[in-house]
């Protein structure tokens, strides 16, 4: 029924804003049915989104699919939730030096194709210690040269400035 692929939501009115990713997993996790249909109206949403749609013609998709304000309430909490633990995962297994741990929380994920290699992943760990001891620059040097890139407007990460989540590094768009 849901396809094992990574469904981003479009911002919805108020309520909700930005876009942000989720899985058929954590979308299996919410205590709601969602049809085919309104699946692919958040694909659909989604690259709206990314093409500069007008907010309305968005909400308009969604809401044609039954996506109200209530759903997607509950989709973006759950998502901000599965991304928090997805977070410290990585967090743990870089604070703990684990690189089969830090391998398991990334599995799927861009950070998988950047740290493919334990080497690279000691430079992530000492990126991540230099950041810590408050040598910024060094630490900013090495995820550059490992592929992260800081978002524009973004904390490096993809958080937003001032956010904690803003404090670490996100794989490059480019």
């Amino acid at each position: 029924m849901l396809k094992t692929i990574m469904i981003p939501v479009a911002a919805f009115a108020v309520t909700v804003t930005g876009a942000s990713a989720f899985s058929s997993e954590m979308l299996e996790k919410l205590d709601i049915n969602l049809t085919n249909d309104q699946v692919i109206a958040l694909e659909e949403a989604h690259e709206l989104k990314i093409g500069g749609a007008d907010r309305d013609e968005i909400k308009l998709i969604l809401e044609n699919a039954g996506l109200d304000k209530e759903v997607m309430k509950e989709i973006h909490k759950v998502s901000h939730a599965e991304r928090a633990e997805h977070r410290k995962a990585i967090k743990v297994a870089i604070d703990s030096e684990d690189y089969e741990a830090y391998l398991e929380a990334v599995a799927d994920t861009p950070r998988a194709d950047l740290i493919d290699s334990e080497s690279k992943f000691e430079k992530l760990v000492e990126a991540h210690q230099l950041r810590e001891a408050g040598n910024h620059e060094a630490a900013k040097e090495i995820m550059e040269d490992l592929g992260f890139q800081k978002p524009a407007g973004h904390g490096f990460g993809g958080g937003h400035k001032g956010s904690k989540e803003g404090k670490g590094f996100g794989p490059s768009t480019e």
